[in-house]
């Protein structure tokens, strides 16, 4: 029977062993780019994660800080919390879009590297309105600066989103 319990321990201790290779076994293979040729010339495919850590790096703070309403509904109208939640949501959307647009070559190198320009400069914003956020006792000065960065946000979003192309 001792033995049997050891053969049962040592092969669920290899069970949860290949499990966990098997995890991040496939997630490293995955995030392996691939290189396609779509006429532009050679590019390697993008995982979201990476374009995420390259050009939205600010997106997770940033919703979570939407999300947490007490933090911004004080110091902002609630058309413009709601605004600025819903233009985060749609960037969320419109990031994975991009990336899939580039791996399947619908977006060109040339638009690609514009949107990712312009996704560094909402990561600015968000950083930007975040940061007044956090202001226990604004101004009315900082309102307003408030209101103006969450417009223009907003803005942004929406330009990027009837133009995914260009």
């Amino acid at each position: 029977m001792h033995s049997n319990t050891r053969t049962v321990i040592l092969t669920m201790i290899g069970a949860v062993l290949l499990v966990v290779l098997g995890f991040f076994g496939r997630d490293f293979l995955r995030s392996n780019p691939e290189q396609i040729d779509c006429g532009d010339g050679a590019r390697h495919t993008i995982d979201i994660r990476d374009f995420t850590t390259q050009y939205w790096a600010y997106s997770g703070e940033f919703e979570a800080s939407i999300a947490d309403k007490g933090k911004l509904s004080g110091k902002l109208d609630p058309k413009q919390l709601q605004a600025v939640s819903d233009a985060s949501q749609q960037m969320n959307e419109f990031r994975k879009y991009v990336v899939a647009g580039f791996n399947s070559c619908a977006i060109t190198k040339q638009q690609y590297g514009e949107l990712g320009s312009r996704f560094q400069q909402l990561d600015g914003l968000s950083r930007r309105i975040d940061g007044l956020g956090t202001i226990p006792n604004p101004t009315d000065s900082d309102k307003a600066q408030l209101g103006k960065l969450v417009d223009e946000y907003v803005a942004l979003t929406q330009q990027l989103a009837k133009s995914p192309g260009q």
